[in-house]
């Protein structure tokens, strides 16, 4: 067996404890204070230098910091979601709409498992090792973006991330170079009418039924504006209107989200969202105003550390599996705007799709074995790097 994932093994049963631990307290972004204090100390007591409060609640942790020279970056997100736990697990969410039902709280553990074992052979590693812990992943505008503003991504000459993934068998890490994840926007519009009542429609100009127009045409950006190579998304999420059965109201909003992998595609689509819905709207004698929000940009993995990466892995014993591009959007990718890396998918799961939940679902699980792998990937990196 690899030495780095036979030392994982070792630690497993203390991955695991910390994984449930996080999962029983899931904080959401930004309000990570117990999750970030937990880090904080386990760090201190590993005898890292280590910043509490980056991004408010995050943590920065380093290994060798008298050492010059480039550092090599890894994170993991921290937050959980505002989505209430369907598991039946005795580790089971302790706090009614919360929940790590992205695996936010198997990445914490991954790498805080990852520091240990670093410690434990810092002789032979002549770098600075930069372990971030980042908050609010979930959030827009979120944690990636605050700790670069504040400086912490300076002297990071390469950034490495990964997400557990059940769909993929525990041993697997799913990797893609270039376009990996897509950009994320958000967009609101309202619709605005004349209310009346529901028996007399002709008194009224009825919003509802502008906006439901108004959806089904949106879809037309991507079987019409877009080339049918090109991958893209433009979905509904929400609609709210009204109170009442028979009641016509004032107005109508919808909330979504429109995705691509290519900046071709990203820079017309709030253009295009605003045309259709201002046109349809008109047509019908009512007005549509938009408020377009950019999100995250498109996740683009270098080649030559996705190459690493599964070079890594396969010297574990692991398998690398090349995949697609997934329209979800991660702000990992906003590191890698600024210094080269690699996002990878762990594998989590028995790798039938039927019987693993999507991220986000509330029965979301992972096999906690992947716990080791992950932890070992990170120190087997570091050591490749190292030529160690």
């Amino acid at each position: 067996m690899n030495a780095s994932l036979e030392k994982a093994r070792e630690i497993e049963p203390e991955l695991v404890e910390i994984r449930r631990d996080f999962h029983r307290h899931p904080e959401i972004g930004f309000q990570e204070i117990r999750t970030g204090g937990k880090v904080a100390e386990f760090c201190e007591r590993l005898g890292l230098k280590v910043l509490r409060g980056a991004a408010k609640t995050g943590v920065i942790a380093e290994l060798n910091p008298e050492k010059s020279g480039p550092v090599l970056g890894l994170r993991a997100d921290m937050d959980a979601l505002p989505i209430h736990e369907e598991n039946d697990v005795p580790y089971r969410s302790t706090l009614d709409g919360k929940g790590h039902m992205c695996g936010h709280d198997a990445h914490t553990a991954m790498l805080m498992g990852a520091a240990k074992l670093m410690t434990g052979c810092k002789d032979r590693i002549p770098f600075r090792v930069r372990f971030f812990f980042q908050p609010a992943e979930e959030v827009p505008d979120g944690g990636a973006v605050k700790l670069i503003d504040e400086g912490h991504l300076m002297g990071v000459d390469e950034m490495y991330g990964l997400h557990v993934n059940p769909q993929l068998p525990t041993g697997t890490l799913g990797l893609k170079d270039g376009p990996t994840m897509a950009s994320m926007d958000r967009f609101e519009l309202l619709v605005e009418g004349v209310g009346g009542h529901g028996a007399m429609p002709s008194h009224a100009r009825d919003p509802i039924v502008t906006a439901a127009e108004i959806v089904m045409a949106l879809q037309t950006i991507v079987a019409r504006r877009v080339d049918p190579l090109e991958p893209a998304v433009v979905t509904v999420g929400k609609i709210e209107a009204g109170n009442a059965f028979n009641v016509i109201p004032p107005r109508c909003t919808l909330v979504g989200t429109a995705r691509s992998l290519s900046r071709e595609v990203w820079e017309p689509l709030p253009g295009w969202v605003e045309s259709i819905a201002q046109g349809i709207a008109r047509a019908h004698g009512l007005d549509a105003k938009l408020e377009y929000q950019r999100g995250t940009p498109v996740l683009n993995n270098t080649k030559g550390s996705t190459d690493k990466l599964g070079a890594s892995f396969r010297r574990l014993g692991g398998k690398e599996q090349r995949i697609k591009a997934t329209m979800g959007g991660e702000d990992f990718a906003y590191y890698l705007e600024k210094v080269p890396g690699c996002f990878g998918f762990l594998g989590a799961g028995d790798g039938t799709p039927s019987t693993a939940q999507c991220f986000h679902h509330p029965k979301y699980n992972i096999d906690e074995k992947a716990l080791a792998w992950g932890s070992a990937l990170f120190v087997q990196l570091v050591l490749d790097r190292a030529g160690s």
